[in-house]
């Protein structure tokens, strides 16, 4: 009560000081802490919504821009489309035509100039086939400003025959698109061009037919798509006042450029011989997805500007396209999104500060009264008549929890008082209690017997202020009768059970020699009356301290240890049931013989059950590994004393789960 007095002061003392410190300041805490808390919520929230703006933004510019990709692949597979049909109505008709040189050069310039979407038209006949015209013939139609020529331009300088378009057209009945090439005899400019087979009509290959596009052409269709990219009304420039710099380009299937704004990589070199040497890797990814005919995006430095690149692949024609975005283009409408929601949260701030300010101030007014009579209440006069508050907020709800308090503060510290005092007698009686279970069992030396033939000791350690492990021993006719169990469960119910297994082990010892008549008897007496189904894992042996010989019976009890000639291995023992299971069970009775200067070591599972933080259990292994570092050279309290200490640097700070008990049997060596 004293120290309940002096804690009412000093709570009071504090209450006082520390109401009249921060009166004057709390509304403006409180507006402060309202401002701050929605601060903190709006900018949490802004940051929500200029990173879902910005990523909202930024994937419709990335749809957009993969959109491009498919409309200007779209655009460059229609007009090879196109090519490719011309091709096949030409070959048809040239199929009918192949009867004289004249006729093909006639034929060619004819449908040349019906279908002026197409630079040229030629054909490559094998070798020979018009003999008059030798090895290499190959008519050759192409604009010349706005008038179609047929020029004969194959000759041993200019050996078509040796030409990619005309080596893989040869083989391809439905046509192959070649690689960029410059045609100097014919067009004079670089070409691309639609190779097919020509047949004639009965079948037989008789050369090869090509439909070009000049890469300019290319080129310049390109071009126009990127220049409405690049306009004005790009947001990039809106906000950044920079050119986008979004452009296109084309690789083939060796990785050379096809179309590229820069007209000097045009067919030089490879895409990765462009490559900064920073961003080696990204561009080799980029041009081995391209050149694998995949279609997606990727994030590289073209140029020294960080862009993504957009690409897919060119049907029939084994190239790759691709549209170089800066990155700016698509992050700057979510910077300016998210600035102006920014500007937008610090003028409702404002607002709120003033609003809440004028509120807060006005809302807590009734407070001044109710600190004073709290200081009351604080210095103990729990009578103190409290102000009357008549708004239903959460002041009046203070103000009736105040009321409330005093009228339950008395009789708490009456029931406070009470529950002390029982506690500290449940504590007196379960110290008591655990002194009468440990004084029933041989847990003090002069308990031990001082013989020459015999050597023993045991402890017990409880989980809790009293336990259920037990053993005992007592000689009787020239045999030592002992028990170790382990009663199911911890503290009183458990510590009851042990007492009376240990008690009627004692009685039947004083006049059975057997012991499994002794774990028979044990086992009737405790499942005849069992309700609470509490049973008990018991080891009884009754060893021959003249011949060694050892008769023993185990019930459900962890084997013990003997150690012979210093090496510790496990008794062969029957498990059989635990005591209280089964009333009407068969023990068997086993037996071993003990030489002098053997130890048995017999321990309950809180040995081997030991478990430090983890969950590791100390187990048989390290039980087996203490015995062996020393043998039987030790004392049986020494065996016992390192067996504790073992088990105390295994399991540290970790709090003991389970009750141990051993026991230390060792015979002199005679």
């Amino acid at each position: 009560m004293n120290i309940l007095c002096g804690n009412s002061c000093l709570f009071a003392y504090l209450c006082r000081n520390k109401m009249k410190k921060r009166y004057k300041s709390f509304s403006g805490r409180l507006t402060r802490s309202v401002v701050l808390t929605v601060l903190v919520t709006m900018t949490i929230i802004s940051v929500f919504v200029f990173l879902l703006a910005a990523s909202g933004i930024y994937m419709l510019t990335k749809t957009h821009f993969a959109d491009l990709t498919d409309k200007t692949n779209g655009s460059i597979a229609m007009m090879m489309s196109k090519v490719e049909v011309s091709a096949e109505n030409i070959m048809d008709e040239l199929a009918w035509h192949l009867s004289s040189p004249e006729l093909v050069s006639s034929t060619l310039e004819y449908e040349l100039n019906t279908n002026r979407h197409l630079f040229g038209c030629g054909i490559g006949f094998v070798p020979g086939y018009f003999p008059e015209e030798g090895r290499w013939f190959e008519p050759y139609a192409v604009f010349e400003g706005d008038r179609v020529t047929c020029k004969w331009i194959g000759s041993e300088k200019h050996d078509y025959l040796h030409a990619e378009w005309f080596l893989e057209g040869i083989q391809s009945p439905d046509g192959i698109w070649s690689n960029p090439y410059l045609d100097a005899d014919g067009a004079g400019t670089i070409l691309c061009t639609f190779a097919r087979q020509v047949r004639e009509p009965g079948g037989q290959v008789v050369g090869v037919f090509g439909a070009d596009i000049s890469l300019e052409g290319l080129s310049a269709l390109i071009e126009e798509l990127d220049r409405k990219e690049n306009d004005g009304s790009d947001p990039a420039i809106l906000w950044t006042g920079e050119e986008s710099n979004i452009y296109s380009f084309i690789i083939g299937p060796d990785g050379k450029y096809i179309v590229h704004p820069d007209k000097e990589r045009i067919l030089k070199g490879t895409f990765f011989d462009y490559a900064d040497s920073k961003e080696r890797a990204d561009y080799r990814k980029l041009g081995e997805e391209m050149l694998a005919g995949h279609r997606g995006n990727e994030l590289v430095t073209m140029d020294g500007i960080r862009s993504i690149v957009f690409y897919a692949p060119l049907q029939h024609s084994g190239w790759s396209m691709g549209i170089a975005v800066p990155t700016k283009v698509l992050i700057a409408p979510g910077f300016a999104y998210g600035f102006l929601i920014l500007f937008l949260i610090l003028i409702g701030l404002l607002i709120v500060f003033l609003i809440s300010r004028h509120r807060i101030k006005k809302a807590t007014s009734p407070l001044i009264r109710l600190a004073a009579s709290a200081e009351e209440v604080a210095e103990g006069h729990f009578d103190t008549k409290l102000p009357d508050i008549r708004t239903q907020d959460e002041i009046r709800l203070l103000r009736d929890s105040f009321d409330h308090m005093q009228k339950s503060l008395s009789n708490y510290i009456q029931v406070l008082t009470e529950t002390t005092a029982q506690k500290a007698s449940m504590e007196n009686e379960l110290a008591v209690a655990r002194n009468i279970q440990m004084s029933m069992l041989p847990m003090t030396w002069p308990a031990f017997p001082d013989r020459p033939d015999l050597d023993i000791y045991g402890s017990v350690t409880p989980a809790r202020a009293v336990g259920g492990d037990l053993f005992d021993f007592l000689i009787r006719n020239g045999k030592l009768f002992f028990c170790i169990g382990d009663v199911s469960g911890k503290g009183i119910p458990a510590s009851l059970v042990m007492s009376v297994v240990s008690s009627l082990f004692r009685t039947l010892s004083e006049s059975e020699d057997s012991p499994s008549r002794i774990v028979t008897s044990l086992n009737t007496a405790l499942s005849a009356r069992n309700e609470s189904l509490m049973f008990v894992t018991l080891f009884v042996g009754a060893l021959d301290l003249v011949t060694g010989e050892l008769l023993y019976t185990n019930a459900g009890h962890n084997a013990p240890i003997v150690i012979r000639d210093g090496h510790p291995v496990l008794l062969e023992a029957d498990a059989n049931v635990p005591l209280g299971v089964v009333g009407d069970w068969d023990y068997s009775l086993q037996r071993t013989a003990l030489p002098p200067g053997s130890v048995l070591f017999l321990y309950t599972d809180g040995l081997t059950e030991a478990t430090r933080e983890g969950g590791e259990l100390f187990g048989e292994e390290r039980v087996l590994e203490v015995l062996s570092a020393h043998g039987n050279i030790l004392t049986s309290r020494e065996f016992v004393t390192q067996m504790t200490e073992a088990v105390s640097a295994f399991v540290g700070d970790s709090e003991q789960s389970d009750d141990l008990t051993m026991m230390v049997v060792k015979l002199s060596r005679g």
